[in-house]
């Protein structure tokens, strides 16, 4: 005889399995086993099976259809029934009811168990039994593969793809599983940990028994073994994931369960992507259109109520620039990628903002907090510029992260204002840098520009060199080629004309500095003992370095 219903019930695997009606039945052979997945079942069945069913499939059905199809099951050459009781898909109890009156009549075994006890434990026990090594495999992945496809099917379109396919698979191998971004912190968790991703100096690559065109990787958490499988979406986001064997020790068939949740994380991951897409560049073209202040009246209320802002709270635009150094602001595919790493770094860090991307800039809407002051919200901005910085560092890449911030604006109607600040104050950061001597300096509140800020409001180009004192357009036509007249004239009036600490940033000898400052005096006749003419000087470098800005 092979294995039987009752062999399962002795099996020491499962005490809480308790037999509700038909033990006429327990010696019919067990060929398979099989989830009641949709209505029609007995369609799909070759005799022979135990069918486990929880009453889900049969929500949508009235009593009459849901008798109906217990007696074509029940004729279909069965060898018994496992039922878990959830009083969400059963309240009354009655459909439990009209299956055991089936059972009792055609004297096949209906087995219960309790709610806290998961069908596949039960699944890998009764295939292992019945269908030699191979074919076992076979079957348990044609299950766990349709389970996978109905379980993303009814899932289509959820925000919790990911989380939810990450408790299934832990439900199914019993054991906690997490996932984690590229940057190993916690994305989803199945327990209580959420810290960050640790991978041990020690850990080893693994290769699971089965076909697999995943990376494993092997390491001890505590006293348990945890798995590290890392795999990517689109072939540029790395992702993690881990299983710890704190329950059981894996096998063969866990594997492949591990198999199907990736690939289905992936697909999800897809389909969650384009969906994104779509929303973002909707979103996009609303703020593009709200902060160059394209929209009539009414459409700026109707773009604002799809964005979720209102008139009544005020709100402030923040600027950021991801400009790569030494490049001449012309970005390869590589250095966009890194700004959309940027951009999701800082949806991160910020979530309650509206973030918009255009190409390498990126524009920040925020809702402003009453009870904080600006100084706290400068410094909130640098943290938020040192975070953003140490992962740039941590990806080895070479980016001048910048950040510029605008006015606070009651209304929505406003943000123009607020975005044109944000946009000046990044413009204008080289010469911060250059009056400020902080060649690091990377966040700038435009209402901390001072006097700048009336340059900045002068378009007209031939309006700015009016401020320029003739004595420096004189030394820029001589030096227009070299430039160290300028840069030694610049450091020298940075250095409170030290001609020995301006040697010492220069890295020359003082005679060298001395040299160029006659020859400095002699082309331009700056009298750097006018303390008037000095400031002017200082602005007019100041000026032409906006003017090349400008151009």
């Amino acid at each position: 005889m092979g294995y039987t219903v009752r062999k399962l019930l002795e099996s020491e695997q499962f005490p809480k399995m308790k037999l509700l009606c038909g033990e006429k039945g327990l010696d019919l052979e067990v060929k398979g086993i099989r989830i009641i997945e949709i209505e029609d079942m007995e369609r799909y069945l070759t005799g022979g099976e135990i069918l486990i069913t929880s009453l889900q499939v049969y929500l949508s059905c009235s009593d009459r259809e849901v008798e109906q199809h217990f007696e074509d099951l029940v004729k279909s050459d069965i060898s018994g029934f496992i039922v878990k009781k959830r009083k969400e898909y059963d309240p009354t109890g009655r459909r439990l009811s009209l299956l055991e009156k089936h059972c009792k009549k055609y004297e096949i075994p209906l087995v219960e168990i309790p709610e806290d006890l998961y069908y596949w434990g039960i699944i890998r026990h009764v295939i292992m039994q019945v269908f030699d090594k191979e074919t076992a495999r076979l079957k348990y992945f044609k299950i766990i593969h349709d389970n996978f496809n109905t379980f993303i099917l009814k899932n289509n379109g959820s925000s919790n793809t990911a989380s939810d396919i990450i408790k299934f698979l832990s439900i199914m191998i019993e054991n906690p599983v997490v996932l984690y971004y590229g940057d190993l912190n916690c994305m989803v968790s199945t327990n209580l940990d959420n810290s960050k991703l640790i991978l041990s100096d020690e850990i080893q690559p693994y290769k699971p028994n089965i076909i697999t065109k995943f990376q494993y990787m092997k390491q001890m958490k505590g006293s348990c073994v945890q798995y590290v499988v890392k795999f990517a979406i689109l072939s540029e986001v790395e992702i993690y994931i881990t299983i710890t064997e704190e329950n059981r020790e894996l096998t063969e068939l866990d594997y492949m369960a591990i198999e199907n949740a990736i690939i289905n994380l992936q697909y999800g991951f897809l389909s969650e992507f384009a969906q994104n897409e779509v929303k973002k560049k909707y979103q996009r073209d609303l703020i593009h259109n709200i902060l160059n202040g394209l929209l009539s009246s009414k459409e700026m209320t109707e773009a604002a109520a799809q964005l979720g802002m209102k008139e009544s709270d005020t709100y402030r635009v923040v600027d950021f620039h991801t400009i790569t150094k030494n490049v001449q602001r012309k970005y390869t595919k590589e250095q966009l990628h890194e700004v959309g790493v940027i951009v999701g770094e800082l949806m991160h860090l910020l979530p309650d903002a509206l973030i918009y991307r255009n190409m390498d800039q990126i524009v920040m809407i925020q809702q402003v907090d009453s009870d904080q002051t600006e100084l706290e919200y400068q410094k909130e901005m640098e943290e938020v510029k040192d975070v953003i910085q140490r992962s740039i560092l941590y990806r080895k890449k070479d980016t001048d992260f910048q950040i510029g911030i605008g006015k606070s604006v009651e209304g929505y109607q406003r943000l123009k204002e607020s975005y044109h600040e944000a946009s000046r104050a990044i413009k204008y950061i080289d010469i911060i840098r250059l009056v400020t001597g902080d060649k690091n300096k990377s966040v700038v509140h435009y209402s901390n520009l001072g006097f700048f800020q009336i340059f900045g409001k002068v378009d007209d180009v031939t309006e700015l060199e009016r401020y320029i004192p003739e004595t420096l357009k004189k030394l820029y036509l001589y030096d227009e080629h070299k430039g160290e007249l300028i840069t030694t004239l610049q450091m020298y009036l940075r250095n409170k004309q030290s001609i020995r600490k301006t040697a010492d940033a220069m890295f020359v000898h003082y005679r060298t500095i001395s040299y160029r400052l006659e020859k400095i005096k002699q082309i331009s006749g700056i009298d750097f003992d006018n303390a008037n003419e000095v400031l002017a000087v200082s602005n007019g470098l100041i000026i032409y370095k906006m003017l090349k800005e400008i151009e």
